[in-house]
């Protein structure tokens, strides 16, 4: 799907392309008809050729209007199935974006579940009441080695208390059932730790200052799941992300986006690997279909754009000049039995043959 990223709204056109001039139509010649000085006894017999004649004068003219009708037929379903395949890749891409976007991090809720609570306890010379609420070790008015405090809604922290603040290994437990076990460093999660939802999702990994930095991994409720480098609470360094239809990818990430060298495998077959920039490909890359398709050049914006080699099934070839998807520029045409032919292509057409 991520992409299943993506190609489809450039890569669905038809496989086959017209690369050959159609051959031109024979106009059939009118049968002359004889003059009226003939001698009678062949009227009737001249008569019968002349209606023969122009019988199949109108059905050699239908059979052409038939013909030409039916290619603007042709044409338009054409027109029709390179329509819908663009919206079907323009749908599943919108899916995969939205899919993505949708995974909000876990890691923002033990932020601020933790972050709020802890400052009660900053503040609590104002008030001290929740310091009756906390049982365990202390020196003096502080809060030292183990100790259980609770806040008036009935969250908790159960652990180890260094300063007046949690400090070590502890467990808190929010009001909405979100659960961090872990390392704490100066009330903030720091070093291995366990973050459950109530939804399903979690995330298990390296922390810093309430947020996942290191290694970690991240699953979801419906299946998808990254596992990788963090920076910060974002998705940086080498990971993979797999979605709940096992479409996956693994490579490099920038800021929560796929960027730099990177390999896509779509639910269907399709495949890419090559370069990525802020989550599309950009750069040198290679595109495979399930069917045996191929193209190996360049991409912009998840477009051919450059230089690019594609490649049929039945074994042709057109290696050239792309311009967002389209063939655009001087190209050379490859046939199955391996005989080229250079050319100038526009917008994916074949403008003329340069001898």
């Amino acid at each position: 799907m991520w992409w299943m990223l993506q190609e489809g709204l450039r890569n669905c056109r038809n496989d086959k392309w017209i690369f050959q001039k159609s051959e031109q139509q024979q106009i059939l010649s009118e049968r002359p008809i004889e003059s009226s000085s003939k001698r009678s006894s062949k009227n009737n017999v001249e008569q019968n050729t002349i209606q023969m004649g122009s019988k199949s004068d109108l059905l050699s003219q239908k059979a052409r209007t038939i013909s030409v009708v039916d290619e603007d037929k042709q044409k338009q379903r054409n027109a029709i199935v390179k329509i819908q395949s663009h919206w079907r890749g323009y749908k599943v891409r919108k899916e995969v974006y939205q899919m993505i976007k949708s995974q909000t991090s876990v890691s923002s809720q033990v932020s601020k579940s933790t972050e709020s609570y802890f400052d009660r306890l900053r503040n609590e010379q104002k008030s001290q009441k929740l310091s009756r609420l906390y049982n365990g070790q202390q020196t003096g008015n502080e809060r030292q080695g183990y100790g259980i405090q609770k806040w008036p809604d009935g969250a908790t922290y159960e652990g180890e208390w260094q300063n007046n603040m949690a400090n070590g290994k502890g467990v808190f437990r929010h009001t909405d059932r979100i659960e961090y076990a872990g390392y704490w460093r100066n009330n903030k999660a720091c070093g291995y730790g366990i973050l459950k939802s109530p939804s399903g999702a979690y995330y298990e990994g390296e922390w810093e200052d309430d947020l996942q930095h290191g290694f970690g991994k991240e699953k979801w409720a419906d299946g998808s799941f990254y596992e990788g480098q963090y920076v910060k609470g974002l998705k940086c360094g080498k990971g993979k992300y797999v979605w709940s239809d096992k479409s996956y990818y693994e490579g490099e990430w920038l800021n929560n986006k796929i960027h730099g060298q990177g390999v896509y495998n779509w639910i269907d077959g399709r495949g890419y690997i090559g370069q990525w920039k802020n989550g599309m490909m950009n750069g040198q890359g290679e595109y495979s279909w399930i069917d045996g398709r191929k193209y190996i050049g360049n991409y912009l914006n998840d477009q051919k754009h450059g230089y690019g080699i594609y490649r049929w099934v039945d074994g042709k070839e057109y290696r050239g000049e792309w311009k967002y998807g389209q063939q655009n520029g001087e190209g050379i045409y490859i046939t199955i039995d391996g005989k080229s032919r250079k050319g100038i292509w526009l917008d994916g057409k074949l403008t003329k043959w340069i001898k």
